[in-house]
């Protein structure tokens, strides 16, 4: 397995299709509205980091939000170009590690678990100064993950997706190191062939990216269970977490 498995295009191209349907476009859009009541403030411009083919940069950008978009991807980043228009969507290839723009947002969005990748615990940290330096006095951000405490309670060993076009995703989860890291074996069954692919992601409890953040300089507004503000519980698939920078 790849340590930098996020790095290869390759894997964009094969899977990128199957996590990016149309209907997770229209999710992400109908998200939007609840997301940025959560935020409370009203965004001059938005950093979209690990932007993907642009699920939130599209209708952040079609409601008048100039957006950035960031992604290591160049397959994923041409179908962002090809969708956008003339929307305010200014796209850029370079990795979050990498990425800063000193006070240039009003709100970062790290969604769908971008926010994880690395082996590296320092760099999760260098990600986070980077989006503290690159926001402006006041501003939000916004990370979208999976909770330790529902991976717990409702982690399968294995789970079956069949398409329309009759392939089949087989997927295999486990929790590791000691419960700080979801290492996943996708293998997409097209007829005779077969696509194999390890990946690997740090997964934070609510109190430890709390904790994280603080450390990070941020100020935690809130946890919540979806976007739309549900209580965080036991239940709840998505963690969704705003904190902000303060103002002095």
């Amino acid at each position: 397995m790849s340590k930098d498995w996020y790095l290869e295009d390759e894997f964009w191209r094969n899977f990128g299709p199957l996590m990016f349907s149309e209907d997770s476009f229209r999710e992400a859009a109908e998200q939007l509205p609840g997301l940025l009541e959560l935020v409370g403030i009203e965004p001059g411009r938005v950093l979209d980091l690990g932007c993907g083919p642009g699920r939130h940069a599209l209708p952040l950008a079609a409601t008048g939000y100039p957006v950035t978009a960031v992604d290591t991807s160049q397959t994923l980043l041409e179908h962002l170009e090809q969708a956008r228009g003339e929307l305010p969507i200014e796209s850029v290839q370079a990795d979050m590690r990498e990425f800063v723009r000193p006070e240039a947002f009003d709100l970062v969005l790290v969604m769908w678990t971008s926010f994880g990748y690395f082996e590296d615990e320092a760099d999760h940290r260098r990600v986070l100064a980077n989006i503290h330096q690159s926001l402006r006095p006041g501003g939000r951000l916004v990370l979208d993950l999976v909770g330790l405490e529902y991976l717990c309670r409702n982690l399968e060993p294995a789970h079956v997706t069949e398409y329309e076009d009759g392939r089949l995703l087989l997927e295999r989860p486990n929790l590791v190191d000691d419960m700080t890291r979801l290492d996943n074996e996708w293998l997409l069954i097209d007829g005779d062939h077969v696509l194999r692919q390890h990946f690997s992601h740090r997964v934070w409890s609510a109190g430890e990216i709390r904790t994280l953040l603080a450390e990070s300089g941020f100020e935690v507004m809130g946890l919540y269970g979806n976007h739309d503000g549900a209580g965080y519980d036991l239940e709840s698939e998505r963690l969704i977490v705003v904190a902000g920078k303060g103002e002095g």
